[in-house]
């Protein structure tokens, strides 16, 4: 009779342990994980915009995350996407017209400015 008074207060101390755990741990990700997810995609994005006429090593690191295919690790730009429900590819599109574009306007830029000093 005395085996079934511990059992008894440790399956009571089970179901409250089970009940808090159900509580504490996350089901799926939760708005902050999602907030600081945009704000390193919105950091690469700047990055990018930003320092594409210096090309320092900000820009080759930007760069270099938003067109890695790598989707194993929590915050590769892949998995950061679909956690936001973005859609990487035409990301990667559009910065790649956006960098073509501004490049050949910096090298158009130039050239005319060369031509107006010939003249």
């Amino acid at each position: 009779m005395e085996d079934r008074a511990p059992r008894k207060v440790f399956a009571d101390d089970m179901a409250v342990t089970s009940k808090y755990w159900e509580t504490v741990i996350r089901q799926g990700y939760s708005q902050p994980e999602k907030e600081l997810m945009l704000a390193v995609l919105k950091d690469a994005l700047m990055t990018y915009k930003k320092c594409i006429y210096s090309g320092n090593a900000l820009f080759n690191e930007a760069e270099a995350w938003l067109f890695d295919r790598e989707q194993d690790r929590l915050y590769a730009f892949e998995t950061v996407c679909a956690v936001l429900g973005l859609n990487a590819e035409k990301i990667r599109h559009n910065l790649l017209a956006w960098k073509l574009n501004t490049l050949s306007d910096l090298s158009g830029g130039r050239q005319s400015g060369a031509d107006q000093m010939a003249s």
